[in-house]
């Protein structure tokens, strides 16, 4: 089974997380500085391909209330261009209200400051939606096991 990736793609800093290969942890795999980058997409596509994976968890930015606001279309726009640079690239949005602030709590537990904490904040918010992801996809399984319905 390959190693399934998640992006937290914000306006400044794209989190990156990977999975284990059995697909049941998720782990920070790093943050791409978008102003420091000159093309995000092509690095993210060379990060796909180093660690061989085919799919990617999204977060999907919904706002609180549940519908789609200004962050989802950049979020549109973006994929849209790793369309083109990953063609064969599933995408799989993940619902990711509040996983920033989750990982921020997380960060603070662990004494994480200053732009150390700038800089893990995005990679730990991809790590929590790829962990969401990864729970759903368990849950499902056991379920189709316990003879409960299909596994997604």
């Amino acid at each position: 089974m390959s190693c399934i990736a998640s992006l937290d793609i914000g306006t400044v800093r794209i989190g990156v997380a990977v999975s284990d290969a059995d697909r049941k942890v998720a782990l920070a795999y790093g943050t791409i500085h978008v102003g420091q980058c000159a093309d995000p997409w092509a690095e993210i596509g060379r990060i796909l391909a180093q660690e061989k994976i085919t799919r990617v968890v999204v977060g999907w930015p919904l706002e609180l209330d549940g519908s789609e606001g200004a962050a989802v279309r950049r979020t549109r726009q973006f994929l849209s261009r790793l369309r083109q640079q990953c063609p064969n690239l599933k995408i799989i949005p993940q619902d990711e209200r509040l996983t920033s602030s989750a990982a921020e709590h997380a960060l603070q537990e662990m004494e994480t400051r200053g732009s150390r904490k700038k800089a893990h904040v995005d990679a730990m918010a991809a790590c929590l939606i790829l962990q969401m992801y990864l729970d759903r996809m368990q849950a499902a399984r056991s379920r189709e096991v316990a003879g409960g319905g299909a596994a997604c």
